[in-house]
C-alpha cells in the first residue's frame, strides 16, 4: 500500500525539490491549487521510487484521480503500483493524462480515455499579455486605452499586509454577482473560500498578486502562483464591470510585473461556460492544454 500525506502549505519544500523536473503546465498541478482546494478534493502526495505523485479525491476514498508523476523514477512501474493499490483498496482509479505516452504506450488496453474540453487550460505568452501587440489583440488595447482615459488609476502590489482588502472586494463582487446569477451559487462560494485560504497562507504559498485602484478603491485584482519554473498560473481575477476595461487593465498590468522567468501564463479552464470560453479565446492563447481522463477498467 502506498502511503499518502495531505498536501498543506508546510509541504512546500518537498514540492520545490521536484520543480526542476516538472515540465507539465496544467493548472491542477500548481502547488497553491492543490492546497487551496483540499476542502473539496483532499489533495495528497507521496514520494515513490524518486517520483513525486499527487492525487485528488473526486469521491473520498472511492474515486481517486492522479496527476502525472514528477521526477526521474520509473513511471510505468509506478502506474502498475497505483493499479494494484486501487484493486487492493477497492477504489476507482483515474489519471489526468499529463503524460499521455505512459498510458498510450503501456496501458492502452486497461484504461478508458475520455476527452474533457471544458477543462482544457488556456496558455499564453507572458510577453503577449503584457504588450497586447498585434491585430488580434487590438480590442484589448482599446479597452486598456479607454480605461486609462476615463480613470486616474494606480497599480498596487498585493502582499500579506494588504491582501484582506482584496477579500473585502471579492465579497462585494460575490454579492453583486449572485444577484445576477444565483445558479452558480455553490461554485462562486467555493471560489470565495479558496480566496480566503490564499489570504491566510499568502507567503507560504509564494503567491503573487496585484490590484488596480481608482480613488483609493480597488476596482480589480488578480492572484496566482507558479506551476513550474517557466509557467505561472492565474488562479483568481476579479474586476468591477462598472469600470469599463477593468479586466483588460489588470490582466495587462499584472503580466508586466511578473518575474521574467515566467515565459508562459496559464489562465486555467473555461468550465464549458460559453462567455468564459469566448473571453479566454479573445486573448489569443498560444496553446490549449488538452485534458483527458483515463479510467482504469481492468483487463
Amino acid at each position: 500500500m502506498i502511503e499518502f500525506t495531505k498536501i498543506t502549505p508546510q509541504s512546500r519544500n518537498i514540492f520545490d525539490l521536484y520543480y526542476s523536473y516538472k515540465t507539465i503546465q496544467n493548472c491542477e498541478t500548481a502547488f497553491a491549487n492543490l492546497c487551496s482546494y483540499s476542502f473539496l478534493f483532499h489533495g495528497e502526495y507521496a514520494i515513490v521510487n524518486d517520483l513525486l505523485i499527487t492525487r485528488v479525491h473526486y469521491d473520498y476514498n472511492k474515486e481517486i484521480c492522479y496527476h502525472c508523476p514528477i521526477g526521474l523514477g520509473d513511471k510505468v512501474e509506478l502506474v502498475n503500483m497505483l493499479i494494484k493499490d486501487s484493486i487492493e483498496n477497492n477504489y476507482k482509479l483515474k489519471l489526468i493524462l499529463d503524460c499521455k505516452e505512459v498510458i498510450q504506450v503501456h496501458f492502452s488496453d486497461v484504461f478508458e480515455i475520455e476527452d474533457k474540453r471544458e477543462f482544457y487550460d488556456y496558455l499564453y505568452l507572458r510577453e503577449s499579455l503584457e504588450t497586447l501587440s498585434g491585430k488580434k489583440l487590438q480590442a484589448k488595447r482599446n479597452h486598456c486605452n479607454k480605461f486609462e482615459k476615463l480613470y486616474d488609476y494606480k497599480y498596487v502590489d498585493i502582499t500579506s499586509d494588504n491582501i484582506y482588502s482584496c477579500i473585502d472586494f471579492a465579497k462585494q463582487w460575490l454579492t453583486k454577482t449572485l444577484e445576477i446569477n444565483s445558479e452558480e451559487k455553490e461554485s462562486y462560494e467555493n471560489e470565495f473560500k479558496v480566496i480566503e485560504y490564499f489570504a491566510e497562507n499568502f507567503e507560504q504559498l509564494e503567491l503573487i498578486a496585484g490590484a488596480i485602484m481608482v480613488d483609493d478603491d480597488i476596482v480589480a485584482f488578480t492572484l496566482g502562483s507558479k506551476i513550474n519554473d517557466n509557467t505561472f498560473c492565474t488562479h483568481i481575477e476579479k474586476a468591477n464591470k462598472d469600470y469599463d476595461g477593468a479586466y483588460a487593465i489588470i490582466n495587462r498590468e499584472f503580466a508586466k510585473r511578473l518575474p521574467k522567468q515566467y515565459l508562459y501564463i496559464n489562465r486555467e479552464e473555461d468550465l464549458g461556460l460559453e462567455g468564459l470560453r469566448k473571453a479566454k479565446l479573445s486573448y489569443n492563447p498560444i496553446k490549449l492544454i488538452e485534458k483527458q481522463i483515463a479510467t482504469y477498467i481492468g483487463q
